[in-house]
């Protein structure tokens, strides 16, 4: 550092003595200065040498010799995306770093002929833009753009007046994945925001614009990214925009501008072609005057807050609105009138609503349409093949129903059609055949049937293929495939079997594709040989077919692979030592789960972000290895015969693990204390172990949580008082274990929880109150406990538990393209069921055999959306509560078992779904309620047995009087009876009880005593029958 210190000092004074000697040898110093102070990791310049700086790379000079432009740009930027972890990763094949970094020399801005000067896409360390820049007083362009400077930008280019072209962006447009979301819903629909975003490079801001307004020759303007938030919040803030009169663009996107569109001041650039403000957070509409710029033919508003309908303009070419969710587009009234320029329209994610008009077809310049997430219905118009310069058609995430048009053919332009996620039905049209320019068609996710047509795999242009979950049906051979030039083939789920024709096919040097994705596929035998000569394949899924033999090792080697899906075949023989996948801007995975593979763990991973090697017959223990391997974010070995303790090592402090799923194997030990480490974790699975030890308190650390099961252990001791830290918490399954003592009222606290899972432990005293509360909580199984005293009154606070689930949502995670489903055990109607995904209309109430007193509470009727309900094995008193009767998705109840009384409440009738019923061995009396229903339920009696005052069971009364009560029968009936009945017994023991005084009198002798027993009978048999 110290040498260039010297050489700056050294090119300063030389610059001064050369302009004296009245050479230009100054120049050259300066930028010998400018270089000095910059690392070149790909010797961009390395020409920068000699004497004569008027042939260096990047550097041009006029006719008198003096540099004019400096031209510095970044060639090759790296390409960059944000993958689905949200992690900005690089998307480019650069082999070297082509930014120059460093600080930039003040010398530079003593070349002061200089009038082109370009350092963008470059690297200066986060350093403030040199003031000296405003020497340059000629500069006719100017870009510093995504360069890496943080300042605040005040007077630094007031004095350069002679601008026409200035760009200081400090934020970027790049792919973004981390919007894709799937909506676990049945059936599952994936979500998808906008596919671009900004990422920053470096931080630049503004509190004002005053520095405009010397800058009157300026064409062009771009300040993204720049930080006007502050600017903004004054009333006049862009008052020195409208100075700008001849400018012709301006791009102000990403730039935190709040408010209104400034019209007034916009409407003074009367040279305006291109205004970009997307990304922003403007609220309002957009101005029908703005049509009056008459110059403008491009206009970019997405990402805002903007509401209204799109104000026509005829004069414009390109038009972006997308990502405004609360503007409503009515397309039929928008294309009542001409749009004949218009070439370039965005409307995704707003409010369409309506359909696709016919009229569209009048706008003839048009030749990007993109609509995705616009809620659009009805079906597509056979009139839009009439834009015959249409290339580009994005219709995804709908509601478009009907055909696709039969005349495809005439869109004689199209290069990218994608109408994924719609409900789109009929055959694909064989006329696609005939558009030779396609080269991306996805038709994913709709309800396509019939075959797909051969003749789209040799369309000579097309690359991306994608069919995957529709109804489709037929055969596709390999060989098929082959002919073809596809880069990225997806036909999953589609109703489409694959088959492969010939094991030793030869291999066709043409066909290298990115993706093979093949789930659910009917693809039997082996993988065939030619795919070791796949050196592009990236993605290469086959699970859920009927695949068989060993893996074979090469498939491990393949250059370019990133994700392996191979689960739930019939692979058999074992996985390979080591397993090296290829870095990508996907998150690498290797899925093996659900075959039959042998053997060992894999002890060694290199580039593996998710590893599911589950529901196999793997053993021995966990490698250490395993938890040194970086970026891995879920470990999935559940249901093999892996044993030993939780090896320490894959608890490293720097991890960034999501998902750790252990369970169904026969580990020991205790649960690691430094398990805390992993800050990252959302799902926890160590159920069905040997561990042992209590839940180490370091684990609080681990605030991000959300899914825990512990069941089936011997872990022991109280509630895990750790548990009160995850806030986020929704499934906690503890069942099975050794805990006792009571559950903690922080219970109550944990307001996302979704399943609690309790049972089979030695939790005593009683529910507390606060669980009653938790409006999420679609799940209770507190069984086979010690829990006493009554059950919690208030249940109206368990709002999932009160309504009908009518749309089906999974409980589980996706992470990393991976599904993680919620796994519950749950016995109903006396069978145990194991749910590997559960969902929404998976509720129930369970705290069967504890020792629970008091009556059921009125309230249990409020509980309508709970398909069971088990009380059973418990101490519970009074009469059933009429209002069970309103739990009208009851499928299951079981109140066995307990010490209730008095009659079956005919409202049991109205329970239409009710396929499995057990009251037996209460104390339950009268007649069986009736209806067809309610009839065909247990006719052998064995729901009622140990009821012996309950008529018509095998084991209770024998009733002589025909009438039952049916469902017609009023309330006021039905407590008119109960009230008599109430009367008769009060009076018959009264009479009882006077007639013992008298009758004793004659107790001595036989004839009077056997009167007495027989008068007795009598009057039981009375109060039995009074109501029959």
């Amino acid at each position: 550092m110290w040498l260039k210190k010297v050489f700056l000092i050294f090119a300063t004074l030389f610059y001064c003595f050369s302009l004296v000697d009245g050479f230009h040898e100054g120049e050259r110093a300066a930028l010998m200065s400018f270089k000095s102070l910059l690392t070149d990791p790909s010797n961009r310049l390395s020409s920068w040498k000699g004497e004569n700086c008027c042939n260096w790379k990047g550097i041009k000079c006029s006719s008198s010799g003096r540099v004019a432009v400096v031209n510095l740009r970044n060639p090759h930027p790296d390409e960059v995306m944000i993958n689905v972890n949200k992690e900005v990763v690089s998307n480019s094949n650069n082999a070297f770093d082509f930014a120059l970094k460093g600080t930039i020399s003040p010398l530079l801005f003593t070349l002061d002929h200089i009038q082109y000067l370009d350092l963008s896409f470059n690297d200066f360390m986060l350093s403030k833009i040199p003031v000296e820049i405003s020497n340059l007083t000629k500069l006719t362009y100017l870009n510093l753009s995504n360069s890496m400077f943080q300042d605040s930008i005040t007077t630094q280019f007031s004095n350069l007046t002679s601008l026409r072209s200035l760009d200081l962006s400090c934020a970027n447009l790049v792919p973004d994945l981390s919007s894709i979301t799937v909506s676990l819903t049945l059936p599952p629909k994936l979500d998808s925001g906008s596919l671009l975003s900004f990422i920053s490079y470096g931080y630049l801001s503004s509190p004002n614009l005053r520095w405009l307004e010397g800058l009157r020759r300026l064409r062009y303007l771009v300040l993204t990214g720049v930080d006007l938030s502050k600017s903004s919040e004054s009333f006049h803030w862009d008052t020195p925009i409208s100075s700008l009169s001849n400018l012709m663009s301006l791009q102000l996107s990403n730039c935190n501008i709040s408010g209104r569109i400034p019209t007034a001041q916009l409407l003074n650039l009367t040279s305006l072609s291109t205004l970009e403000m997307s990304s922003n957070f403007l609220a309002s509409s957009i101005p029908d005057i703005l049509s009056n710029l008459t110059t403008l033919s491009a206009l970019y508003f997405s990402g805002n807050d903007l509401d209204g309908q799109i104000p026509y303009f005829p004069q414009l070419e390109k038009l972006s609105v997308s990502s405004n969710p609360a503007m409503t587009i009515d397309l039929v009234s928008m294309f009542s009138v001409p749009w004949s320029k218009l070439t370039y329209l965005d409307i995704s994610f707003t409010q369409v609503g309506g359909t696709v008009p016919a009229s569209l077809s009048n706008s003839t310049s048009l030749t990007i349409f993109l609509a995705d997430g616009c809620s659009i219905q009805g079906s597509i118009p056979s009139s839009i093949t009439k834009l015959k310069k249409l290339r580009i058609l994005m219709l995804n995430e709908n509601n478009i129903t009907g055909q696709l048009p039969v005349s495809m053919s005439s869109l004689i332009s199209l290069q990218y059609l994608s109408l994924f996620q719609n409900r789109l039905q009929g055959n694909i049209p064989i006329s696609i055949c005939q558009i030779p320019s396609l080269e991306y068609l996805n038709l994913n996710w709709n309800d396509l049937t019939g075959r797909l047509p051969s003749c789209i795999l040799q369309l000579p242009k097309l690359s991306y293929l994608y069919v995957q979950k529709n109804n489709l049906n037929g055969n596709m051979p390999m060989s098929l495939f082959q002919k073809s030039r596809l880069d990225q083939i997806s036909f999953g789920v589609s109703g489409l079997s694959v088959e492969i024709d010939d094991q030793d096919q030869s291999f066709v040097q043409t066909f290298q594709p990115e993706m093979l994705e093949f789930t659910s596929c009917n693809v039997r035998g082996k993988i065939p040989k030619f795919f070791s000569n796949l050196t592009s394949l990236v993605i290469l899924i086959l699970a859920n077919n009927s695949l068989s033999g060993a893996i074979p090792y090469w498939l491990f080697n393949l250059p370019a692979l990133s994700v392996l899906d191979l689960s739930m075949n019939n692979f058999k023989g074992v996985i390979p030592p080591t397993i090296q996948l290829k870095s990508s801007p996907y998150p690498t995975i290797i899925s093996l789960a659900g075959n039959n593979l042998q053997g060992s763990i894999p002890s060694k991973f290199e580039n593996v972000n998710v590893i599911d090697f589950s529901l196999n017959n793997l053993v021995g223990s966990i490698p250490t290895q395993i938890g040194e391997v970086h970026g891995i974010r879920s470990i999935s070995l559940s249901g093999n015969k892996i044993h030993g303790p939780i090896p320490e090592s894959l608890c490293q402090a720097a991890n960034v693990l999501q998902v750790l799923d252990l369970s169904s194997n026969s580990l020991s030990g205790t649960i690691r204390r430094n398990l805390s480490n992993f800050k990252s974790l959302i799902y926890l699975n160590l159920g069905e172990n040997k561990l042992t030890g209590s839940v180490p308190k370091e684990l609080e650390r681990v605030t991000s949580l959300r899914y825990l099961d512990l069941n089936g252990n011997e872990f022991e001791g109280s509630f895990p008082t750790v548990i009160q830290k995850f806030k986020d918490l929704e499934m906690l399954n503890l069942a099975g274990n050794r805990f006792e003592g009571r559950i903690p009222k922080f219970i109550g606290d944990l307001h996302h929880l979704r399943i609690l899972m309790l049972a089979s432990n030695s939790f005593n005293e009683s529910i507390p109150e606060g669980l009653m509360m938790l409006e999420n909580l679609q799940y209770i199984g507190l069984s086979r406990n010690n829990l006493s005293g009554p059950l919690p009154e208030n249940l109206d606070g368990l709002k999932m538990m009160t309504k009908t689930q009518n749309q089906t949502t999974i409980f589980g995670y996706f992470y990393s393209l991976k599904f993680t489903g919620a796994q519950l055990e749950i016995v109903t109607k006396r069978q145990t069921q194991f749910l590997v995904s559960v969902c929404s209309y998976n509720t129930g109430f369970d705290v069967s055999s504890n020792a629970l007193t008091g009556k059921i509470p009125e309230k249990i009727g409020l509980l309508n959306g709970i398909p069971f309900l088990n009380l059973s094995h418990n101490n519970l008193t009074g009469l059933i509560p009429k209002t069970i009767g309103e739990m009208i998705s009851l499928e299951s109840l079981d109140l066995s078992y307990n010490q209730l009384t008095g009659e079956i409440t005919v409202t049991l009738t109205l329970l239409n779904f009710l396929a499995y019923l057990n009251l037996s061995y209460n104390n339950l009396s009268g007649r069986i309620p009736t209806n067809p229903q309610f009839d065909t339920l247990y006719q052998d009696g064995t729901a009622y047995v140990g009821n012996k005052y309950l008529c018509g069971t095998p084991d209770g009364m024998n009733c002589s009087n025909n009438y039952r009560p049916s469902t017609n029968e009023t309330t006021e009936n039905r407590y008119g009876q109960e009230n008599v009945l109430f009367v008769l017994v009060i009076f018959s023991g009264f009479v009882t009880g006077i007639s013992g005084v008298f009758l004793l009198l004659y107790l001595i002798d036989d004839n009077w005593r056997s009167r007495y027993w027989r008068a007795v009978d009598k009057i039981v048999s009375k109060i039995v029958n009074c109501k029959l």
